[in-house]
C-alpha cells in the first residue's frame, strides 16, 4: 500500500492509501478526485510523513510540520 496527500496552496487537506498495484497512485488520485496529488513515505526515516496541515515543500518533496520552529531550510524568501 502507498500514501498520497493531496496539496492545496502547498498544505495537506488530506492522506489516502492507495493499493500498491496501481503504477502511478498520484495520477489515480487526480483522476479520481480531482486536485494535486504527492506522495508521502511512512517508512522513509529520511522524509516526513504527510498529516492534515503540513505544508509541503515542492523543492525538497517533502512535508513540513505547522509546529516546526522556523530554520533556514524551510524558510521560503
Amino acid at each position: 500500500m502507498n500514501y498520497f496527500a493531496e496539496i492545496v496552496n502547498d498544505i495537506v487537506t488530506q492522506v489516502i492509501l492507495v493499493s500498491a498495484e496501481v503504477s502511478d497512485g498520484a495520477e489515480f488520485c487526480h483522476n479520481l478526485l480531482g486536485g494535486e496529488w504527492v506522495q508521502t513515505y511512512m517508512d522513509n526515516p529520511n522524509k516526513q510523513f504527510a498529516a492534515i496541515g503540513y505544508i509541503y515543500d515542492p523543492a525538497t518533496q517533502d512535508f513540513i510540520s505547522p509546529t516546526t520552529e522556523p530554520t533556514n531550510e524551510n524558510i521560503q524568501p
